[in-house]
C-alpha cells in the first residue's frame, strides 16, 4: 500500500481535512540523507522474495534510527512470509505494529500466521483490529479511490477469514457458528476466494448444512487449481451414490448474502434531525446546573465576538512581536499592525479564539470572512508567539506574517479553525463564507439537536430510550460512540465531507455526528511523532487514546474522566472528574492495586510517582508551550530509549532520573514485572 513518489510538505497539524483531497505525502520526503531513502527504496521495490528480504534486513541494521523503521519492518516480515520464514515474520511484523499498530493489512497477515502457529487469541485480536482500522481509515495518500475501492473489500474478507480461521481452529471449540458468520462476512467482500469458501464448507459440514457445504465446494472445485483435489474427494463422498457430475448439478447456489457489505445498519432519528437545532439557552431551563457549569468552560468560550474582559494579549502600547514587522496597540479595540516597507497596515480584534492555554484573534472582512492574526498570545508564558510556525511543517504558508495581508485561504478562519471551534458550521458562497448557528462548542455539538428533546419535555412526554438517539447519554453509550462524539475535535487525522446542504460539523440525517474517516498517519509531518511511534502533538490526543488497551479492550471512553459540567472549572481546566484523586480514574477497572498502590508502583504512597497517571500517561506531548499527559495508556518500557535516545522516545522513569541512562531503566523495569 505503499508507494513513495512526491516530496510534498506533509499534512499541516490544527487544520481541517476534506474528503476526496488530492494532496500527496509521503515520509521519504521527511528523509535528509538520501542514501538512507535509496536504501529503503532499494528493498521496497525489489520482486525477489529472498532479495527483499536481505535488503530490508540490511537496511534495518544500517539505520536502527530511520524514521523508516515501520515500513521497512513491514517489508521484512511480506518478503520473511513468502519464503515460509514465520517466526521471522513475526518478529518483524510484531515490532512494525508496535511503531505504527494502524496497518490493517500486516495486522492481516500476522493473524493468519498466528492461527495457524495456534495463537487463537492473538489472531482474533489482530483480525478485530484490522477490521475496526478498515471501518474508519481513509484511502491512503498515494492512492486513487478507485484503487481502494478496489482493495478495501480484499482486506476486509482477508480480515473475516483470518479471524474465522483462529476461532475455527481453537482446540475444544464448538461447530463454529461464530467463525461461519465471519465466513459469510468474507464471502459477501470477496465471492471470488475460493479459500473462503473451502473453510466455511467444512464448518458447514461440522453444522451439518450439508447442500450448502456442497455448494461451496463446488464453487471450489471449479475455480481453485490448489484445493481442487481436496474439494473433490468430499464432493465424491457427499454424492454418493450418484455420479459426481449429476450430484453438481443439483446443487443450489452457493449463499453469499450482499447485504452483509453494508455493515450493522446504525439507526436514524430523522424525526429529531428534522426538528433540528434550538440552541444552548433551550437546554437551560432543565439543566440549569450543567448549563451554567459548560458556560465557564473554555469549550463555550472557544470563540467569542471582542469583549474587553475576554482579552488575556498584551495590547499595551509599544508591544511587538518582530520590530518592524508587527506590533499591537489599543484604539477603541485592540489592533495588530503589519508593516511591509516603512507602511503599517492595521487590523482590528473582532473575535477572541481561546480562553485558558492561549489566545488566538480574528478580524472580520465587509464580506465577512474571518481572518486569524498571525501571532497568539501564550498565556502561561505571557508572550506573543507565532503558533503556526510551531506546529507546521517547514514552508507553511500561514507562518509567514509578511504575508497576513494578503488575507489568502491559508489564514482563513471559518476554513481552518471553525469546524472545531464554533457550531452547527454550514458552507455559505464558500467554505471561507461559512456561517455558523453557535460561537463556541455548544450542547448539541455533544448531545446532538434538541429541538424535538425540548419540545417534548415542555409537554411532559420525553422519549428517550436509546442512549446514542440525541441528547447523546455519555453515562449509558458504549466507549466507541462515547469517543466519536469528542473525536470530531480532538482527532487531527479526522477526514471530513461537507453535507449535501453544506453541513460541516453536523448532520441532518442519519447520525447526528458527521461521518468522518482517518488519514493515515504516514500522511503527516514527522514533527507530530517521536521515532518511537507515539504521538508528540496534542491534536492527536484522541488517536493515541485509541491505542489504549483501555479504550481497544476496556470500555474507557473520554466521558470516563473527563466532564464539561463540573463546577470547578476554573481550578481544573482539564475537566477532570477526579480533580483531588486521579487514581480513581483507574481503580474502577483495576480494583486489585486500590490497597497496593505503593507496592505497585515501588513510590510512596501519595506521591507524585505513585499516581497511576505519573508512569502510564506521562507528559510527553506538546501542548501550548506545556507538556500534556500522553492518552496511549502505556506499560513503561525502555528499549526503543536505547534506541532512539530521550528525546526521540521519551522514557518515563529518566523523566525524574535524569542522571541514570536506559538501560537502567530496562533493567529496572524489567524486574517490576508481576
Amino acid at each position: 500500500m505503499l508507494v513513495f513518489a512526491c516530496l510534498l510538505p506533509g499534512q499541516d497539524a490544527d487544520t481541517i481535512i476534506l474528503k476526496n483531497d488530492d494532496r500527496k505525502f509521503t515520509i521519504l520526503s521527511q528523509i535528509e540523507d538520501p542514501l538512507e531513502a535509496a536504501a529503503f527504496l532499494g528493498a521496497f521495490k525489489a520482486t525477489e522474495p529472498a532479495r527483499r528480504f536481505e535488503l530490508a534486513n540490511r537496511f534495518l541494521n544500517k539505520y536502527p534510527r530511520s524514521w523508516l523503521l515501520p515500513q521497512a519492518y513491514d517489508v521484512a516480515a511480506r518478503s520473511a512470509i513468502d519464503l515460509e520464514k514465520y517466526d521471522d515474520a513475526l518478529a518483524a511484523g510484531r515490532f512494525s505494529l508496535r511503531l505504527l499498530p494502524e496497518n490493517p493489512s500486516l495486522l492481516i497477515l500476522l493473524a493468519n500466521i498466528e492461527a495457524q502457529k495456534g495463537l487463537f487469541n492473538k489472531a482474533v485480536a489482530d483480525s478485530r483490529d484490522a477490521l475496526e482500522y478498515l471501518d474508519e481509515i481513509e484511502r491512503p495518500p498515494n492512492m486513487s479511490q478507485k484503487e481502494w475501492d478496489a482493495l478495501k473489500p480484499q482486506l476486509k474478507a482477508s480480515a473475516y477469514f483470518a479471524r474465522a480461521r483462529a476461532e475455527a481452529s481453537q482446540p475444544g471449540a464448538a461447530a463454529g457458528p461464530s467463525a461461519l458468520e465471519d465466513l459469510n462476512e468474507a464471502a459477501a467482500w470477496n465471492p471470488d476466494d475460493a479459500e473462503v469458501f473451502y473453510l466455511r464448507a467444512i464448518l458447514e459440514l461440522r453444522l451439518q448444512k450439508t447442500d450448502e457445504a456442497a455448494a461451496d465446494l463446488a464453487f471450489v472445485w471449479n475455480n481453485s487449481p490448489t484445493l481442487r483435489a481436496k474439494a473433490e474427494r468430499i464432493l465424491l463422498v457427499l454424492a454418493k451414490p450418484r455420479p459426481l457430475d449429476s450430484f453438481l448439478r443439483s446443487l443450489p447456489a452457493r449463499a453469499i448474502d450482499a447485504n452483509l457489505r453494508r455493515g450493522p445498519q446504525k439507526q436514524t432519528y430523522q424525526q429529531i434531525l428534522a426538528d433540528g437545532y434550538a440552541g444552548p439557552e433551550a437546554c437551560r431551563t432543565c439543566h440549569s446546573s450543567e448549563y451554567a457549569a459548560w458556560r465557564q468552560t473554555g469549550m463555550a468560550k472557544m470563540f467569542r465576538p471582542y469583549r474587553a474582559e475576554n482579552i488575556l494579549g498584551d495590547f499595551s502600547s509599544g508591544s511587538d512581536y518582530e520590530a518592524g514587522l508587527i506590533r499591537m496597540g489599543f484604539a477603541g479595540r485592540p489592533y495588530f499592525e503589519i508593516g511591509s516597507q516603512g507602511k503599517w497596515q492595521r487590523f482590528y480584534v473582532d473575535f477572541t479564539i481561546g480562553s485558558k492555554w492561549q489566545q488566538g484573534y480574528a478580524t472580520k472582512l465587509p464580506d465577512g470572512r474571518l481572518q486569524v492574526l498571525p501571532i497568539e498570545y501564550n498565556v502561561l508564558e505571557k508572550k506573543w508567539i507565532n503558533y503556526w510556525k510551531m506546529i507546521d511543517p517547514p514552508g507553511s504558508a500561514r507562518a509567514v506574517i509578511a504575508d497576513f495581508p494578503k488575507l489568502t485561504a491559508a489564514t482563513n478562519y471559518q476554513q481552518n479553525c471553525a469546524i472545531c471551534h464554533t457550531s452547527q458550521l454550514k458552507t455559505g458562497a464558500s467554505m471561507e463564507h461559512a456561517v455558523y448557528l453557535e460561537p463556541g462548542i455548544d450542547c448539541e455539538m455533544c448531545h446532538g439537536p434538541s429541538a424535538l428533546h425540548a419540545k417534548q419535555a415542555a409537554k411532559g412526554k420525553i422519549e428517550h430510550a436509546n442512549p446514542v438517539e440525541p441528547p447523546f447519554d455519555f453515562r449509558q453509550a458504549a466507549n466507541r460512540d462515547g469517543v466519536r462524539v469528542c473525536a470530531q475535535c480532538h482527532r487531527q487525522s479526522a477526514v471530513r465531507e461537507i453535507g449535501e446542504g453544506g453541513e460541516m460539523n453536523y448532520s441532518t440525517k442519519g447520525s447526528f455526528i458527521p461521518a468522518t474517516w482517518m488519514l493515515p498517519y504516514d500522511a503527516f509531518s514527522r514533527k507530530a511523532f517521536y521515532k518511537d511511534g507515539r504521538f508528540r502533538e496534542t491534536t492527536f490526543i484522541v488517536e493515541a487514546f485509541t491505542r489504549s488497551a483501555c479504550y481497544l479492550r476496556g470500555t474507557a471512553q473520554c466521558a470516563t474522566c473527563h466532564s464539561p459540567h463540573l463546577e470547578n472549572f476554573q481550578s481544573n481546566q482539564t475537566s477532570l472528574k477526579y480533580w483531588n484523586n486521579p487514581n480513581e480514574m483507574c481503580l474502577p477497572c483495576h480494583p486489585q492495586y486500590r490497597n497496593r498502590i505503593a507496592e505497585h508502583s515501588r513510590h510512596t504512597a501519595n506521591s507524585e510517582a505513585s499516581q497511576c497517571v505519573s508512569c502510564h500517561m506521562p507528559r510527553l506531548m506538546n501542548a501550548l508551550l506545556f507538556k500534556a499527559r500522553s492518552h496511549q495508556i502505556e506499560i513503561p518500557t525502555a528499549d526503543l530509549t536505547e534506541r532512539f535516545g530521550q528525546q526521540e522516545s521519551p522514557n518515563v522513569c529518566l523523566t525524574c532520573h535524569t542522571e541514570k541512562e536506559a538501560g537502567w531503566a530496562k533493567e529496572q523495569l524489567a524486574s517490576w514485572r508481576h
